[in-house]
């Protein structure tokens, strides 16, 4: 059985050696998700030019739950990767996503420019659900910045019927040794 004095040596090595490899110990997987009411086209609104998902607009990823329950801070933080970014259209029944031509996520923040994330330009008849494609951007600067807005560019036609879309992500968080140590200090 090991003592403690051997598991903070254990702790130390394991530590040096993660620094070794570039310093990320621990990676959090970090859920959140939107729903937006897209209204029905009239004859003189027919044009969509925003989603609006406005639970996305100033995250706070680096405060949020998954992160905190992990002892993780902002400056604990090394990369942040969107993993999956899905678009689902949940009511009315026989909803899709065929009234978007094309779709493109951003993340903001003050003093940072605006970078996509993600894309999609195929929106089939009949398909509901729609993963977007990803773009490999590492948007640790904006999850660490004071605040973080997730915002669309659109093209397409509004729906026949309401339609109600629901905006789903993850995130790959990664973290420092600091942050693993913290995590460890939480479970003693």
């Amino acid at each position: 059985m090991l003592d403690r004095s051997h598991l903070r040596a254990l702790t130390f090595a394991g530590t040096a050696l993660a620094l070794a490899c570039g310093g990320k110990l621990l990676t959090i997987r970090v859920a959140e998700s939107s729903e937006v009411w897209i209204e029905r086209g009239t004859p003189l609104e027919v044009v969509l030019s925003d989603l609006g998902f406005d639970d996305f607009v100033a995250l706070d990823i680096s405060s949020s739950d998954a992160i905190a329950n992990q002892g993780v801070e902002p400056g604990d933080i090394t990369d942040v990767y969107f993993r999956e970014l899905i678009l689902t259209a949940e009511e009315p029944g026989d909803a899709d996503l065929s009234f978007i031509d094309e779709l493109s996520f951003y993340v903001e923040s003050p003093g940072l420019p605006r970078v996509r994330v993600a894309t999609q330009d195929s929106f089939p008849p009949g398909v509901a659900e729609v993963a977007m494609e990803l773009d490999d951007v590492d948007i640790v600067d904006y999850v660490v910045a004071e605040r973080m807005d997730v915002t669309t560019e659109v093209s397409g036609q509004r729906p026949g019927d309401d339609t109600l879309v629901v905006g789903s992500f993850v995130l790959s968080v990664g973290a420092t040794a600091k942050g693993a140590c913290n995590q460890a200090k939480k479970k003693d």
